[in-house]
Order: C-alpha cells, then structure tokens, then sequence
C-alpha cells in the first residue's frame, strides 16, 4: 500500500533582508547597520531603519495588549512625550559607536606620542567632529581601517565602511580647500591629516589604489599638498591659533638648519647630483636642496635619538618641504629624483612599527627600482642595504 506524499515544503524566503539586496536578488547578510554588500557598493542600506521601525511596531503592539498599573503608564506616558515620531524611528548605528569606541581606546594613541596631542586627539577631535560631521567621517573611517589591520578575517568588510565614510567626508571637505575660511582651518586640518593616515594604511586594501598603474609616486605624496595648502591659508594662521603647539616647541623645528647626516655613501650621491651636466641649472639645485633637506631628516634616525615623536616629524617635516617642481621630476621618472625617493625609503622602513605604515619602505623601493636604470640602481645601493631588501633577478 502505497504511503500518501507528503506536501513538499517550500524553502521559507527571508523577509528580513535589505531592500537593495532584494532588488539585486542577491542573499542578503543581514549585517547592521549596514549589511556587506551595500557597504562594499557604497549604498545606503536600509536594514537597520526598517529594523528598528519593526521593533518600535512590536513594542507599542505589545504595551497596548498590556494591562499596566498605574506607574507602569505614567513611565510610558513620560517616554512618549519625551520621544516624538521623528526620534522614535531613529536607527542607533552599531558600527560607527564600535568605531568611535575604537578610536577612543586604541586609534587616537597611535597617532602621536606626545602626552599633549594625543589627549587633543583623545579629547577634542572628536568634539570637532559633532560640529563638523566632515570630520567625524574621517575620524570613523580612519578607526576602520586600523581595525581592518588587526582583524584580517573581516578586513574587506572594515575596508568597506572606511571607504563610504571618507567618501562622504571628502564630498564636503574637497570644496573647502579652495577657499579655507577662520572657522574650517582646524577642522579641515584634521580631515587633511586624517586622510594622509587613510593613505598611509591604504597599501593592502585593495578598494582604495595605492599608486595609479604604474606610477611611482604613492597617492600620500600628493595628499600632502592638501596638508601644505591649509598651513599656509591665512598668511600661516594655523601657527597662532589653538592649535600652535602642535608645530612649536620641538627640537627637529629648532635644529633643522643645523643637522644634516654625513655618512659616506650619502655624501658620495651628494657630489653625484652636485656634477650633474645633463639637467639644467634650476632643476640641479632643486635636485640638491631636495637631498640636503632629507639628510636633515634622516640626522633624527641616525645620529641624535629623539624618540618616537621626532622620527615622525622628521619625516613630515621632509614630505612639508618637499616642492611641486620636484613631485613634476617624479613624475616625469626623473633617474635622479626617483634615487632621492629610494632614500627617504628609509625613513618609511624605519616607522615600520606603526601600523599604518607597515610595508611601505620595501614596496616603494621595489618599485622605484623597476624604474631605475643600471646606474641609478647602482646609487641606491646604500637604501637597499639599509632596508635589507632583495632586488629580484
């Protein structure tokens, strides 16, 4: 005797997806606030608002089949006054309290040494942020990338969020660059210095290209102009402002003049661009003045031992006086400008350490030297050793 089939049940379809993953009929992660494939899209997901509009739904459908004491609807009536129909359907994102979290306990430390700065990073950035939200996206989506760092299993994911974040920090920050009123100067130097750090830790994410194809120039090296433009907006403001003793009272600033390294192989390049016959005069001196200043750089890696804090102002302080006249070298693959890179490589490779930017010193060298010919690459011979980097065969 045959046994009656039983109705064959229909797999159940999710109901709780986003409204975009519906429409793309794609399985739907769920993720809140905003689920992977809107992030890595660049979408506004919508999952968390009809969340939270559901839930509201399901509350007060619940206190109504309730019978309440008296206190019991005196508190509800308390709250519903408090609460109007705009807040009530406010979504409480997760992902940016866990990244403002993370920048308060970890990211903020890792951005100087100073006791002083980094309370202003601690404390009053983000303060900065609520009042220009410009700021607050690029403070979140710097937290983002140094979780992505650590956390290599959710790394595209972080990555994501760091990308939609200083999108939409760059939207309204790039306008203000071209004319940097009194009241944006602080602000808009944060973003700047926010996005050089976004650069920086940018090298193994693969959203946000490092270099454009085959250039040698890393994107951090352009950004820096933004960086110079706000410095000098308002005749040097920025120097008098609250903010002065971020650029004062440091031995690198006092001493720059006076200090520059003199080990052998450095001199040897020195008098190499100082006999240059091939350039014209303007471009020789630019050559020179270029090398002469990162030799003062590398004195603080070198020679006098300053610390965590001068190493990194050093270099900044190399990148800050670096010209527009010999960013056009670099781009136009000048052997001798390109040689000068490959030195100021030790001072990536020698910030190491920090995490944003790790691996920076041997990837530039490797590329710079695919684009040196036999002789230049001869003149880095002394980058290369101090790197302890092996040229390909």
């Amino acid at each position: 005797m045959r046994t009656a089939e039983r109705p064959r049940r229909m797999p159940q379809k999710s109901r709780t997806g986003c409204q975009n993953c519906k429409t793309r009929k794609i399985k739907c992660g769920e993720e809140l606030p905003t689920c992977l494939h809107c992030a890595r899209r660049g979408d506004v997901c919508d999952l968390a608002t009809r969340t939270a509009q559901q839930s509201a739904s399901s509350s007060r459908g619940s206190d109504e089949r309730s019978i309440s004491s008296p206190l019991t609807v005196t508190s509800s009536t308390t709250a519903a006054s408090i609460l109007d129909s705009s807040t009530e359907s406010l979504p409480l994102n997760i992902l940016d309290l866990e990244l403002l979290h993370h920048y308060n306990t970890s990211t903020y430390s890792t951005l100087s040494s100073d006791p002083a700065m980094r309370n202003y990073f601690l404390e009053s950035v983000p303060r900065l942020g609520f009042s220009h939200p410009y700021v607050l996206h690029a403070l979140l989506a710097l937290s983002a990338s140094h979780v992505a760092h650590f956390r290599p299993e959710s790394r595209g994911h972080y990555h994501a969020c760091a990308k939609v974040h200083h999108g939409k920090a760059t939207t309204v920050a790039a306008p203000l660059l071209m004319n940097i009123t009194e009241e944006e100067r602080i602000p808009m130097y944060f973003f700047s210095i926010f996005t050089l750090f976004i650069s920086f830790a940018s090298l193994r994410d693969e959203g946000y290209p490092s270099f454009d194809g085959d250039d040698v120039i890393p994107a951090w090296f352009s950004l820096f102009r933004g960086v110079r433009t706000i410095l000098a907006s308002g005749n040097g403001a920025i120097y008098r402002s609250s903010l002065a003793f971020f650029f004062t009272h440091s031995r690198v600033n006092d001493t720059w003049f006076q200090v520059q390294l003199d080990f052998e192989p450095i001199l040897d390049f020195q008098r190499h661009l100082a006999s240059i016959r091939s350039e014209s005069a303007q471009n020789q001196q630019l050559l020179v003045d270029t090398f002469e200043d990162l030799r003062r750089a590398l004195y603080f890696f070198y020679v006098e031992e300053l610390g965590d804090g001068a190493r990194v102002r050093s270099m900044f302080t190399w990148m800050y006086r670096v010209t527009d006249d010999f960013v056009a070298l670099l781009q136009a693959k000048n052997q001798d400008a390109l040689s000068i890179l490959a030195f100021a490589c030790v001072l990536l490779h020698q910030l190491d350490y920090k995490w944003w930017m790790q691996g920076w010193g041997t990837h530039l060298l490797g590329r710079i030297y695919a684009a040196l010919d036999e002789v230049h690459r001869f003149w880095i011979r002394w980058p290369i050793q101090q790197i302890g980097w092996i040229p390909p065969r």
